[in-house]
């Protein structure tokens, strides 16, 4: 008969087993360099009807347009980051949830915000289990309008697209453990930069290339119609 004290000793075993591992995991991050890890995602091969979106002027058209074209990128063409030290990330699903507009501080541009979700499985060093996950954030660039010096005509002008880190969440899918949890915590601050840098060297490329092709008169005509605060 299986004894509380057996109990009691393997539950130390287990939580010491489990430390000992959160210590070992705490030297392989940070011995991971992520920085070069990632490719350029080829902006040709986004499916993008840049004809309608460079003539239309009617904003919820435009935005169906971009978030159709972002919902059907082709994941195989992204190049995620392979094992390295027994740490890996593959994406599996990436869903754009909305595109949100409203005026800039100063009233001279539009901020867009882009929720998205990221169903990804993560190999976890040292036990080398692989987890999946379900990750949120947004991505965040402007738009303006400026006046060529040349033509003195307006010209479409694109802010830098960006991750927001700080309101990076992750949760772990499907069967859950209290060793499995602890490890991904462990690794949560290597997770965030991974898909930090998925997002700048791979969706944010093609999120400037399809706003490149808005038609300038749209922009103007949203800057004028958005009242503060509002969320088109």
């Amino acid at each position: 008969m299986f004894q509380l004290g057996s109990l009691v000793v393997l539950c130390g075993l287990l939580i010491g087993t489990s430390d000992s591992l959160l210590g070992d995991l705490g030297n392989v991050v940070k011995d991971l360099d992520i920085g070069n890890a990632v490719k350029d995602l080829d902006v040709g091969n986004v499916n993008l009807d840049v004809g309608s979106l460079q003539k239309t002027t009617d904003w919820a058209l435009a935005k169906n347009n971009i978030l159709g074209a972002l919902n059907a990128l082709d994941l195989s063409k992204l190049n995620p980051f392979s094992s390295q030290n027994g740490y890996g990330l593959r994406i599996n699903k990436l869903s754009f949830l909305n595109l949100q507009a409203e005026p800039s501080s100063n009233l001279q541009g539009i901020n867009l915000k882009l929720p998205l979700v990221l169903d990804a499985s993560v190999t976890l060093p040292i036990i080398g289990s692989m987890v999946d996950v379900s990750i949120s954030l947004d991505l965040a660039t402007s738009l303006g309008v400026q006046t060529d010096a040349k033509t003195g005509l307006p010209t479409l002008s694109i802010g830098q697209c960006s991750s927001d880190t700080d309101n990076i969440s992750i949760s772990l899918l499907g069967r859950r453990s209290t060793l499995i949890n602890r490890l991904l915590d462990g690794v949560s601050s290597l997770l965030t930069k991974s898909v930090s840098s998925l997002m700048q060297n791979q969706i944010c490329p093609v999120i400037e290339f399809i706003f490149s092709h808005l038609n300038v008169n749209l922009t103007q005509d949203l800057l004028s119609n958005l009242q503060l605060p509002v969320s088109l």
